[in-house]
């Protein structure tokens, strides 16, 4: 674990390999209690709370590198006009995807003077964090994490998700999945889960319960993987029960786990399919993958195909950091693109101020597949969208809904 700033004024965040080691500004200490003089701040500081070590951060790093960005081009385009310019800090924490230093580097960064806070990818590692943020009156955005209990739990007055929950995303899996392969004249009737035994994938297991059934589709079997583990028995299982779909949520590793099984057993369901699925829209996992998830489908937050900002942003996010830009590191930019929003609404470096205007806020302007984000009081997005996603050429593309799509799809 540990913490490390940058400026974010583009000056030397070119190799991304270490997920923020900055060259200056790595105090943080100075800019964050900005709201309370007469003159405006100089700075404000974002705090980035990832996994930048450990199993996930092959992700965390690059969703640490989305803030990084966003701030950056901030920065480049003249900084906070609410502030008269004032630039935008990110300061980095590395909770390592361990629940116990979710809350740990939430403080670190408050008290290193961050405003407003941002993190974690691993649903148990936020609700941690955003405890911690909440008991500090520091308002936290957050960049992905699916749980539903993250935000109903407990109610949160300074905790907001742009992204999907679980609910929200089987209600878009089971309607999008069902529909896009009706409507092409092929049958889905059954289908297997295989989800990751942690908040994370028990939120979505729930929330299929209900959805795949109010779409015409059976559960007929429901198989439980623990982190680290073979997905042997797991794909025994899927196999005996022959499903027409297997739906997947896991993390990157568990997917190529689940995948590489699959393959040993020679066990091909008509369709591969991932909920809330890290690996699915991560291209160097689909080329591991290989054959086996051609043609799969997907439901996940996703880069607006149909904006031309966003496809600036990716192809600026893939030259700055040499690295890929997939849909946690999409997701992870239009969370920042809320807290750049809400601070210039609030014209403060104040986190009260900023917490005031996260929960007024409307956001039009940003590069995520989905609508405009604004926030219900329990700090959900009234307007979250997971599209359906199909896997071409080993590529995601969106293939529904009609007003993201950016391909048909192909059987």
């Amino acid at each position: 674990m540990g913490l490390a700033g940058c400026s974010s004024n583009g000056g030397d965040g070119g190799d991304g390999s270490d997920g923020g080691d900055g060259s200056d500004g790595s105090d943080g200490g100075d800019g964050g209690d900005g709201g309370d003089g007469g003159d405006a701040p100089e700075e404000v500081i974002i705090g980035s709370n990832h996994p930048l070590s450990g199993g996930l951060s092959n992700t965390g790093e690059r969703m640490d590198e989305a803030v990084r960005l966003a701030a950056m081009m901030k920065n480049e385009s003249g900084g906070i006009e609410s502030l008269d310019g004032a630039e935008l800090s990110v300061i980095s924490g590395d909770n390592e995807g361990a629940q116990e230093l979710g809350g740990e580097v939430a403080q670190e960064l408050i008290d290193d003077g961050a405003s407003v806070l941002t993190g974690c990818y691993s649903s148990p590692v936020t609700s941690a964090a955003t405890r911690t943020s909440e008991n500090a009156g520091v308002p936290f955005v957050i960049s992905v994490s699916v749980a539903n209990s993250i935000l109903r739990e407990t109610q949160l007055n300074y905790a907001y998700r742009p992204q999907p929950p679980a609910d929200q995303m089987a209600i878009d899996h089971a309607r999008l999945l069902a529909d896009t392969i009706r409507n092409a004249g092929e049958e889905i009737e059954t289908a297997g889960l295989f989800y990751i035994d942690i908040s994370f994938g028990q939120s979505i297991r729930d929330a299929l319960r209900e959805e795949l059934p109010a779409n015409d589709i059976e559960i007929v079997a429901e198989t439980a993987y623990e982190s680290g583990d073979t997905a042997d028995t797991q794909v025994t299982t899927l196999r005996d029960a022959d499903p027409d779909a297997v739906i997947a949520t896991t993390y990157r590793s568990g997917t190529i786990e689940l995948v590489n099984a699959m393959d040993n057993q020679d066990y091909r369901p008509d369709y591969l399919t991932g909920c809330s699925n890290a690996a699915m829209n991560d291209i160097s996992a689909l080329e591991e993958m290989g054959d086996t998830v051609e043609g799969g489908f997907a439901t996940n937050f996703a880069l607006d195909p149909t904006s031309d900002r966003a496809a600036e942003v990716r192809s600026r996010f893939e030259s700055e950091f040499d690295s890929g830009f997939d849909a946690n590191v999409a997701m992870t930019y239009a969370s920042t693109e809320v807290i750049i929003a809400a601070i210039e609404e609030a014209g403060s470096a104040d986190p009260e101020d900023i917490n005031d205007a996260l929960g007024s806020i409307t956001v039009e302007d940003h590069i995520a597949a989905m609508p405009p984000i604004s926030f219900a009081d329990n700090g959900e997005n009234e307007n979250a969208l997971a599209p359906l996603f199909q896997i071409q050429d080993l590529e995601d593309r969106v293939v529904a809904p009609e007003e993201f799509a950016e391909t048909d799809v192909q059987f």
